[in-house]
């Protein structure tokens, strides 16, 4: 019965963010193709994630990606997440580029209540991450 009750209290203590929230949104429009001039990147989960620059080959823009999340609820950050990796490749795409990546800071105890609740409200590094999702082209063969 007390561990009911303890288990009860977490959930209910658990912030409304707890999760990562991560949203991906379509580009609709004329096909956008660049080309990039090399970066940084991380490959995990059967993706790349470029963290700077943009991948040095031809790609197409097929969305964008934006992970809201508590680095200590969710399990760590945005780049590498095996379920920004599952959204990718559901889309299609096989790499993210990051356009930009903004904490919050970390959560207050201030108007959450006492005790167990406001402990748990306190929470971690709040960041917001966006990632246009991109679809690698073959390079363009000339006659």
């Amino acid at each position: 019965m007390r561990k009911s009750i303890l288990l009860l209290a977490v959930a209910l203590a658990t912030p409304a963010w707890a999760g990562a929230k991560i949203q991906y949104s379509a580009y609709e429009g004329a096909p956008r193709v660049e080309t990039g001039n090399g970066g940084t990147k991380i490959t995990k989960n059967g993706i790349d994630y470029w963290t700077s620059g943009a991948p040095p080959r031809r790609y197409q823009v097929i969305g964008m990606v934006t992970d809201k999340r508590d680095e200590d609820w969710d399990g760590g950050h945005a780049i590498g997440s095996p379920s920004i990796a599952g959204k990718v490749k559901a889309a299609g795409g096989d790499a993210v580029i990051v356009q930009s990546q903004e904490e919050g800071g970390r959560g207050g105890g201030a108007g959450f209540g006492t005790g167990l609740s406001a402990f748990f409200a306190m929470g971690g590094s709040k960041t917001m991450t966006s990632m246009l999702v991109v679809k690698y082209l073959p390079d363009v063969q000339t006659p």
